[in-house]
């Protein structure tokens, strides 16, 4: 064979390998600004239980999302954060938090240690939407926040909410995630 249609086989098949480990990988998924004001994307979610969910549930009311891993440190502070805001009370938004990790031991390791209490809903392939940035999270980093609309559909985003009062402010008061950027 010789070199020139070594290059012409080659090329097409290295050109397929790249392209389908980016979007393996995530690198063609798509930006915040594609997946706002649409539905959240569906994935497989179980509870702690094993019982499984949809965020077809949420339908009806504003939700806040909260997505978290139990490897991730700024975590733990936030759960604690999120109890002392909701335990307890009555909230006007409901609240979810979602595990994108699937080592469920360690996920109720975390839970305990942190003391939350609220809904935890388990991404059976958190890893794959980290990697894929679903749900509009273009850092494919957690702790993540969205905003869901009655119709699950997701109109807000933040990776900045970590302080009780800010928390508060979006739970309690119902302030808007974006605002909370500014503070």
């Amino acid at each position: 064979m010789t070199l020139k249609k070594w290059i012409l086989i080659s090329l097409p098949i290295l050109f397929f390998i790249g392209f389908a480990g980016a979007n393996y990988l995530g690198f063609l998924s798509p930006s915040f600004s594609s997946v706002v004001h649409k539905p959240i994307q569906r994935i497989d979610l179980i509870d702690l239980q094993g019982n499984r969910h949809s965020f077809d549930e949420l339908k009806g009311s504003d939700t806040v999302i909260y997505f978290f891993a139990s490897w991730c440190t700024p975590c733990y502070k936030s759960l604690m954060t999120l109890e002392q805001v909701t335990a307890n009370k009555q909230l006007p938004i409901n609240l979810l938090a979602v595990a994108l990790d699937e080592d469920i031991d360690e996920i109720n390791r975390m839970l305990i240690k942190t003391g939350f209490t609220g809904k935890v809903w388990i991404a059976s392939e958190g890893t794959m939407a980290l990697q894929k940035r679903y749900f509009g999270n273009e850092r494919r980093g957690v702790p993540y926040v969205v905003k869901l609309d009655k119709d699950t559909n997701i109109i807000e985003r933040s990776y900045k909410l970590n302080q009780l009062t800010q928390w508060q402010a979006v739970l309690r008061d119902g302030v808007s995630l974006n605002k909370m950027k500014s503070l």
